[in-house]
């Protein structure tokens, strides 16, 4: 062999210690990569933490949240036979139940609901990235972190923030399953989904979206012909048995589901979001703001359109996880109470359509194909800054209500209602809430019995009114709130306080009121 030759071959094959060298180096690079991919995601996941567990029990507990305690202090059978009559599945419930170990504790109520809300953070950042890459899981996950409306309910002692972080444990390893061909992601997608189903009835619409999904996959559309794909035949099997499985685990509640589901849209909607706002209403409070941010939008409709263009695969996923649920939610609050954080669920898919945009944004005006490889690097440096500047503006725009959030109530003070009534009330006086209901996040701070007064339930008539006070000696007060308008839309009790009582106290939009003398 020539010396040419063999300083040819050297070449293209490098062998001996020099080979031995730049592998190292090539494996220490990419786990200096990978290193610093952990240290942002730790990093964001921390700071979502902090938000969510900073003031965790500063405020007063509220009607649902004291719902949830009265619900979840029961047993674990009683808890499931009592959600058999109520709107919600019992698996919060059961998680909340081992944290009431202290008293009537704010924190320990809610630590759940922060436990999902902080987990789901680096759950998220998985799944963007499993769809797209570590920029797309990066920013979704940050901006999951930030966001107001997932702090609120990762603050509040109700069953969003788990049904979040169930949605996206669901849908990952349903995606990852698919693509990995694993049968162990395969049974965590069945205990996800089923868990889920548990948690919220809402559950029920990321079923149907991951089956529209791989059905779609199963088909493909050729010179005019719908074509069957074989080779996925293997998977289709394994999916099938994974929903056979799911259906049947969540047997024991169909019934229950549509039991609830008939009574809801049984009677007159007298609360929950009109149908003619509803868009506006659910866009607004993905964000937590007055009015749908135009920032969000803009970058959600330019990630559409380059999931459309580049990822359709993604972007039937997404939109279907995004839209489905919203179309039929429009419908049915026509017809039935409905407020937006029932769709909090669709939160995570809206974020990641939004880092597609933002990323899709930075490489269209840095765009790399046609350099030279020596600008290359200089270009996706670039994209590197614009993309930190584009966080940076959600960052700044999310800063204000962030701060104004912990600033300012957010909820009824029940608190230091119940604390007020104990100083102007005597034995024997007697307390009506209206609506009755709203004695709940009330007998979760006051206790009637070292005073001697009466709690009270009440119709809304003009004679039920009259009743309540004739039958007492001593001094009525009502606590009014304005659940009163959805539990007596005629307005026959409003219209009775304002001729009959005497406003004594405002506390956080709660009403204390006496009948004039």
């Amino acid at each position: 062999m020539s010396v040419q030759k063999q300083l040819s071959s050297d070449k293209v094959s490098p062998v001996g210690p020099n080979s031995k060298v730049e592998g190292k180096i090539s494996r220490y690079i990419s786990n200096i990569r990978s290193a610093r991919e952990l240290q942002l995601i730790l990093a964001i996941t921390f700071i979502g933490a902090f938000l969510r567990i900073y003031q965790l029990g500063a405020e007063s507990v509220w009607l649902d949240e004291a719902t949830t305690y009265f619900l979840s202090s029961d047993t674990l059978f009683g808890i499931y036979e009592a959600t058999k009559n109520d709107v919600h599945p019992p698996l919060y419930y059961f998680v909340v139940h081992f944290f009431l170990f202290d008293g009537r504790s704010e924190i320990l109520l809610r630590f759940p609901s922060m436990v999902f809300g902080v987990l789901a953070i680096p759950v998220l950042y998985m799944l963007g990235t499993r769809l797209f890459s570590v920029k797309e899981g990066l920013i979704s996950s940050f901006l999951l972190s930030i966001s107001l409306s997932h702090i609120y309910y990762s603050q509040e002692a109700r069953m969003y923030s788990m049904m979040v972080f169930l949605t996206l444990g669901s849908i990952f390893f349903f995606y990852a399953a698919i693509e990995d061909k694993r049968n162990s992601f395969w049974f965590l997608f069945v205990v996800l989904t089923v868990l889920n189903i548990y948690t919220h009835y809402f559950g029920f619409f990321i079923f149907p979206i991951e089956i529209l999904y791989f059905t779609i996959l199963l088909f493909s559309y050729e010179n005019g012909k719908l074509l069957f794909r074989s080779k996925l035949l293997p998977q289709a099997k394994v999916f099938f048995i994974s929903v056979a499985s799911v259906i049947v685990l969540i047997i024991p509640r169909i019934q229950v589901f549509f039991e609830q589901a008939a009574s809801r849209v049984g009677g007159e909607v007298t609360w929950g979001v009109d149908q003619t706002y509803f868009i506006t209403s659910l866009l607004s409070h993905l964000t937590f703001s007055p009015s749908p941010s135009l920032l969000y939008l803009t970058f959600f409709a330019l990630g559409i359109i380059t999931m459309i263009l580049s990822n359709r695969r993604q972007a039937v996923l997404l939109c279907s996880w995004f839209a489905l649920p919203v179309m039929v939610s429009y419908y049915l609050s026509d017809i039935m109470p409905f407020h937006p954080r029932y769709l909090l669920f669709i939160l995570p898919a809206y974020l990641i359509i939004i880092s597609r945009g933002l990323t899709a944004t930075s490489s269209f005006i840095f765009s790399v194909n046609t350099l030279s490889k020596s600008n290359r690097k200089f270009s996706e440096k670039k994209q590197q800054v614009l993309t930190i500047v584009f966080v940076s503006i959600f960052f700044l725009s999310a800063l204000s209500p962030i701060v104004n959030y912990y600033s300012s109530p957010q909820k009824e003070d029940w608190r230091n209602v119940a604390s007020y009534i104990t100083t102007i009330t005597r034995q024997g006086d007697a307390i009506v809430p209206l609506p009755g209901y709203i004695s709940k996040p009330l007998e979760f701070y006051y206790d009637n019995s070292t005073d001697g007064t009466y709690l009270k339930g009440s119709g809304y008539s003009q004679q039920e009114l009259d009743n309540i006070v004739h039958e007492h000696k001593n001094t009525t007060f009502f606590v009014l709130t304005g659940d009163i308008s959805a539990a007596n839309p005629n307005g026959t009790a409003l219209n009775w306080l304002g001729e009959n009582t005497d406003v004594v106290n405002i506390i956080t939009d709660v009403y204390i009121l006496t009948p004039k003398v």
